[in-house]
C-alpha cells in the first residue's frame, strides 16, 4: 500500500510539472513542492510562499490549476499522501522549526473543513449499511491497534450501553490471539484504522475476512490498506499536521453513528432506564447533596 501512496504523489507531482510549463512562477513553486513535500505540510500559504519566493496568491492559483478549491484542500489532499512515511520525531521537528500561531489557525481551518465533510459521509448507502449492521450483529467486537485504538475505549462504553454482546481488543489482550475461534455468521468485526497502519491490524484482518468473518471498518482513505478488506468502509479525514494525528472528526463521526445506531434499537429507553437505576443503586456518579 505505500507503494500506491507513492504513485499517488508521483502523479500529483506529475501534475504540478504539466502545469508548469508556461509559467516560472509555477515551475518554481512545483520545485519545492517536490524536494520538501514532507515538510509542506506543516506550512501555511503565507509560509510556502516565502519558502517559493512567489507570492500567497500565486500560491493559491497554483493549487487551483491542479484542480483544488484551494491551498487547505491542497494540503489536506498532500497529508493523506505522506502520512504513512512521516514519523513523530519528523513531524516534531518540523514542526519546532516554526511555531507561529498561524500554523494553528492552519490547522483549525483543516479540522472545520474535515467536520464539514461529516454531513455528505453520513448520507452514504455505506452509512446506512454500517449503522444496520452494528444493530442487527449477534456480537460486535471492536479490534483496533496502535494510536486508531485510543477511540476504541469511547466507542465501546456507549456502545455497551445501548446494545449487549460488544466487546474490545487490541493485541495485548489474550482474546487477540483465540478471536479467528468465534463463529464467523455471528461475529461482526468493526475496526478502526488510521494511519500509520499498524501491521498487526492489517494481518489479523486479513486472516478474519479469509475466515470468513463480515468486517465493518472507518478509516482515512480509499487507498488504505483496509480498503480492500472491509465492506462497509467509511471514510474519514483527518488532519495530519501536528505531532501527532487529530482525531476530532472521527470521534464526532462515531458519535454520530452511535447516536443513529441507538434510534434504531427497540427497547432501548428500558435498557437505559434499567442501567440508570443500577448506576444509582451503586452510587456511581458524584451527587451534592443539601446540608
Amino acid at each position: 500500500m505505500v507503494v500506491t501512496r507513492i504513485k499517488e504523489l508521483q502523479n500529483l507531482i506529475q501534475k504540478m510539472v504539466d502545469i508548469s510549463q508556461d509559467s516560472p512562477t509555477y515551475e518554481k513553486l512545483a520545485s519545492y513542492i517536490e524536494k520538501n513535500y514532507m515538510s509542506i505540510i506543516f506550512m501555511t500559504a503565507g509560509e510556502l510562499a516565502a519558502e517559493a519566493n512567489i507570492s500567497q496568491g500565486s500560491v493559491s492559483r497554483f493549487c487551483s490549476a491542479l484542480g483544488y478549491r484551494g491551498y487547505n484542500d491542497f494540503l489536506r489532499s498532500l497529508q493523506k499522501f505522506v502520512s504513512e512515511e512521516i514519523t513523530a520525531p519528523q513531524r516534531l521537528q518540523y514542526i519546532s522549526q516554526n511555531g507561529n500561531n498561524n500554523k494553528i489557525r492552519n490547522i483549525l481551518d483543516m479540522e472545520h473543513k474535515n467536520i464539514d465533510e461529516l454531513e455528505s459521509i453520513l448520507s452514504q448507502e455505506a452509512y446506512d449499511a454500517l449503522v444496520q449492521q452494528l444493530v442487527a450483529a449477534e456480537k460486535i467486537v471492536l479490534l483496533s491497534a496502535r494510536m486508531s485504538a485510543t477511540m476504541l475505549p469511547y466507542t465501546f462504553y456507549i456502545l455497551n450501553k445501548i446494545r449487549s454482546n460488544v466487546v474490545q481488543l487490541t493485541p495485548h489482550h489474550p482474546e487477540w490471539d483465540t478471536l479467528a475461534l468465534e463463529k464467523p455468521g455471528k461475529t461482526l468485526i468493526f475496526s478502526i484504522v488510521f494511519p500509520r497502519y499498524p501491521n498487526i491490524l492489517i494481518e489479523k484482518l486479513q486472516e478474519l475476512k479469509e475466515r470468513g468473518f463480515a468486517i465493518a471498518a472507518i478509516t482515512d482513505s480509499i487507498i488504505s490498506p483496509v480498503s480492500q478488506l472491509a465492506s462497509p468502509i467509511i471514510h474519514v479525514p483527518i488532519t495530519v499536521s501536528s505531532i501527532f494525528d487529530i482525531y476530532s472528526t472521527p470521534m464526532i463521526f462515531l458519535n454520530l453513528l452511535l447516536r443513529d445506531v441507538a434510534k434504531r434499537i427497540s427497547g432501548l429507553d428500558q435498557r437505559l432506564n434499567a442501567l440508570e437505576k443500577l448506576e444509582a443503586t451503586r452510587n456511581i456518579y458524584y451527587q451534592k447533596f443539601d446540608e
